[in-house]
């Protein structure tokens, strides 16, 4: 994407109202490698998500990941949710337990 791009892609998005699914997991240990290959396997279904703008994923520990989706809407995640799940399913192996998700509006941005 080009520069360009990229500006008219913040602008586009200000004054936007987006609204976040925030999903905090723990990794069974030892198998953090073939988690992530499973993700980026199915990367790419995320794109079958209605509203689904972005999404993130950062590891903040070891064993510990938190994702991080930004939808459009609270009702296009909400009937995202049996989608999502279905896409989601092949993760539950590499689970310690099940996730904790919450769900909330952006209040407030920073781009550089």
């Amino acid at each position: 994407m080009s520069h360009e791009q990229q500006i008219i892609d913040k602008i586009s998005n200000l004054g936007m109202l987006m609204y976040y699914r925030l999903t905090h997991a723990t990794i069974k240990s030892g198998t953090y490698d073939e988690a992530m290959a499973t993700m980026k396997s199915i990367r790419d279904k995320f794109s079958e998500i209605n509203g689904l703008l972005r999404s993130r994923l950062v590891r903040i520990s070891e064993n510990e990941i938190m994702g991080i989706a930004v939808y459009e809407s609270q009702e296009l995640l909400e009937a995202s949710q049996t989608k999502f799940n279905e896409i989601m399913s092949s993760m539950g192996p590499y689970l310690a337990g099940p996730p904790s998700i919450s769900h909330g509006e952006q209040v407030m941005a920073y781009d550089a």
